[in-house]
C-alpha cells in the first residue's frame, strides 16, 4: 500500500523545514533536476534530527516534488509548466515559515522587524531580583483569585506613570490590566463592533490590528495618513462609525504625529457621531529629540480608549498591557475580560509593578534610547550611504523603525523573497496597507533588534539585490 502523505501542525520544525525547502523549490534555488543534499548534510545545516529531514524528503517525494533514485540520491522533479510562487501571495507565509526556523535552529538572520525591542539588552538581573523579592514578600492570600481588572497596586503604578509620562490624568478604576495591547484591543472589538457596524481605521496599519477589527464582520473603512496623521477630511461623509483607530503619538507605520489641530477635529467628529477613539499608543517612549507626546485622551476622557502595553519597553513575553477607559464602558468591559481568562498572572503584575516604583523602567527606558539612538543613526548612515540621494527617509523622530522611500524600486514580495536568501527579512510596507498599489517604493526598517553591524550587513545586501535588477 502506498505511503499517504503525512500531515503536520502548523509551526513545528518538521513543518518549518518542508515549507522552506518547498520554497526553494518554487523560486528555482533547487531547479529541476537538481541533486539535493544527503539527509545527514541537511540535519547539519539546520541543526535538527536526520529523521526529522528523512521525513520531509518522504513527504515531499509522496507530493511530487521529489524523486528517489535507488543508490543515487534525492532530486527535484521537472513537474512542468510555470511554478506557482505562493511565496508572493498569502502574507508571504512561506517566507514567515523560513525565518521561525532559522530562529529555532540559531541560524544568523537579520530582521528588520519594525516596533521590536532589543532583546539581548532586557534587564533580566534587575527583573529577577525585582520577582524575586515579590515571591519572598507576597502574602498568602495573593496566591488566590485576584481582580478581573488586574492588580490594584499594579494599576495605581500605572496611573501615576501615565500622569507623568502623557499627561493623562485617571483613576486605578478606569485601568484594564490586559494580555498585551492585543487583548485589550480584542476586548473592544467585542465590545464595540458586530457584523455590517462600520469602523474607521489609518491606513496603512498594523497588520494583526487590521485582522482582529475584520474577525468581527465589520465594515473597515480605511482612511489615509499624511505627515500630519490621520486625514480626518477624508471620512466619508455617508459613514457613522462605532470606533476610529488610531496612533497619534506615532503612527504605524508611517511615524507621523497627529497634530494639535487634527486631533481636535478628530475629537469633535466623535463627539458629534458618538464614536469611540481607539488611541494606541506602542512606543512613544523612545523620542529621540524633546519630550514624549503627550496622549490624545489627556484632552477628551470620555471618547477616547487608550491602549498601552510593555512589550516593546521591556520585552513582549511579558504579555502585560493595560485599556484606561471611559467610565461608562468599565462594568462591560470588566464582564468581557472575566469571560476571557478570569484574571491576568498576579505575579507578573506585582514585580511589574514594583520594577516601575522603584524607577528600573525609567532608567531601562533612558538606556535604551541612547542604543536605539545609535542604531538609527546607524541605519540612517547605511541607507545614506548605499543609495544617496535615491533614498527619503521619515517617521524616524521616534519608536523603533523608520521610513525609507526608494522611488527609483519596487520593493515586493520578490525582493523580499531574495533577502530572506540570504537570511535577511525586510517589510515592504505593502504588507500593512489596507487598500494596495500606493506605497510599492517604501520599506518599514526596524533597527531595535538589529546590532549596528549587522544594519550594515543588511542594507549591504539590500542595495545589492535591489541594484541587480
Amino acid at each position: 500500500m502506498p505511503r499517504q502523505p503525512m500531515s503536520h501542525p502548523a509551526g513545528t520544525k518538521t513543518k518549518q523545514v518542508y515549507t522552506l525547502l518547498r520554497e526553494r523549490i518554487f523560486l528555482g534555488t533547487y531547479p529541476a533536476g537538481r541533486r539535493l543534499p544527503s539527509t545527514r548534510d541537511l540535519a547539519s545545516e539546520f541543526g535538527v534530527s536526520r529523521a526529522l529531514i528523512v521525513e520531509v524528503y518522504e513527504q515531499l517525494i509522496a507530493e511530487g516534488y521529489l524523486e528517489g533514485r535507488q543508490g543515487s540520491g534525492t532530486y527535484v522533479v521537472d513537474f512542468g509548466g510555470r511554478r506557482p510562487s505562493p511565496v508572493f501571495q498569502q502574507e508571504n507565509l512561506s517566507l514567515d515559515a523560513a525565518n521561525s526556523i532559522k530562529t529555532t535552529t540559531g541560524f544568523h538572520r537579520i530582521d528588520f522587524r519594525p516596533s521590536f525591542p532589543a532583546l539581548e539588552h532586557i534587564p533580566r538581573k534587575k527583573w529577577k531580583e525585582t520577582a524575586s523579592a515579590v515571591y519572598e514578600t507576597t502574602d498568602a492570600w495573593e496566591y488566590g483569585y485576584d481582580q478581573t481588572e488586574g492588580h490594584l497596586e499594579l494599576r495605581t503604578v500605572i496611573c501615576q506613570l501615565l500622569r507623568n509620562t502623557k499627561g493623562i490624568h485617571c483613576l486605578p478604576s478606569q485601568v484594564i490590566i490586559t494580555a498585551g495591547a492585543t487583548q485589550g484591543i480584542a476586548l473592544l472589538c467585542q465590545l464595540l463592533l458586530k457584523p455590517g457596524a462600520a469602523m474607521v481605521s489609518e491606513d496603512p496599519t498594523a497588520t494583526f490590528i487590521y485582522e482582529m477589527f475584520a474577525s468581527t464582520g465589520a465594515d473597515i473603512v480605511p482612511v489615509p495618513v499624511d505627515d500630519h496623521g490621520l486625514c480626518i477630511d477624508d471620512i466619508p461623509s455617508s459613514v457613522r462609525p462605532k470606533c476610529i483607530f488610531v496612533t497619534p503619538s506615532h503612527q504605524f507605520p508611517f511615524g507621523s504625529i497627529l497634530s494639535i489641530g487634527r486631533r481636535m477635529e478628530l475629537l469633535e467628529y466623535a463627539r458629534q457621531t458618538g464614536c469611540y477613539i481607539i488611541e494606541d499608543d506602542y512606543d512613544s517612549e523612545f523620542r529621540y529629540a524633546g519630550m514624549p507626546v503627550h496622549a490624545l485622551r489627556e484632552l477628551d476622557a470620555e471618547r477616547v480608549i487608550y491602549v498601552g502595553t510593555f512589550s516593546k519597553n521591556l520585552f513582549p513575553a511579558l504579555r502585560i498591557g493595560y485599556l484606561v477607559v471611559p467610565n461608562e464602558l468599565i462594568a462591560p468591559l470588566h464582564r468581557l475580560k472575566r469571560l476571557a481568562d478570569m484574571q491576568s498572572p498576579t505575579l507578573p503584575q506585582l514585580t511589574l509593578a514594583r520594577f516601575i516604583a522603584e524607577h528600573h523602567l525609567e532608567r531601562h527606558i533612558a538606556r535604551m534610547k541612547r542604543i536605539y539612538g545609535k542604531r538609527r543613526n546607524r541605519l540612517i548612515a547605511c541607507l545614506s550611504e548605499a543609495f544617496g540621494s535615491g533614498v527619503r527617509i521619515s517617521g524616524d523622530a521616534a519608536g523603533l523603525h523608520l521610513v525609507a522611500e526608494l522611488n527609483q524600486f519596487k520593493l515586493d514580495s520578490y525582493a523580499a523573497a531574495r533577502l530572506a536568501e540570504r537570511n535577511i527579512t525586510i517589510y515592504p510596507a505593502e504588507k500593512y496597507t489596507i487598500a494596495k498599489g500606493q506605497y510599492e517604493d517604501r520599506l518599514i526598517m526596524g533597527f531595535g533588534n538589529v546590532s549596528e553591524p549587522n544594519i550594515a550587513e543588511g542594507v549591504k545586501a539590500l542595495a545589492e539585490i535591489l541594484q541587480a535588477e
